[in-house]
């Protein structure tokens, strides 16, 4: 081969080489920006169908009634102090019932589960506030 010939060849790999590059480049480019477009075309997942997804069926009462004011680690089991509307805080053990159709489901290290009608919602401690809670004279 003479050195007119490397050249031409070495100019038509340099042209495929940029031609593939090119090509993987729009590719790239058009397929980040359909799927955005696709997500954005799509009405979102109501909350009904995700709850029938995983068997329950969504709870039309909010748990704002229920207040956790505390969690007790007993040797037997567990309980919280929890108050239910407006009435005044009670310990309630694992298992046993907070209102008519409520019961307390679990109770972990800084939340409960309460289950009404089959449907398991969690409850969180408030966080805690920085100053003491407890005034010693």
């Amino acid at each position: 081969m003479n050195a007119l010939q490397i050249r031409l060849l070495s100019l038509a790999a340099f042209a495929v080489f940029c031609a593939t590059a090119t090509s993987w480049a729009l590719t790239l480019a058009t397929s980040r920006a359909a799927p955005v477009e696709a997500a954005a075309a799509r009405p979102p997942v109501s909350i009904d169908e995700a709850a029938t997804l995983f068997g329950g069926k969504l709870d039309k009462q909010p748990v704002q009634d229920i207040h956790l004011f505390g969690i007790l680690a007993l040797r037997q089991g567990a309980a919280a102090i929890v108050s239910v509307g407006s009435e005044a805080a009670k310990a309630i053990s694992l298992g046993s019932p907070l209102n008519q159709d409520t019961t307390l489901a679990e109770v972990r290290a800084r939340s409960i589960v309460i289950d009404r009608h089959g449907v398991h919602s969690e409850i969180f401690l408030p966080a805690n506030v920085s100053g003491p809670t407890i005034y010693v004279r």
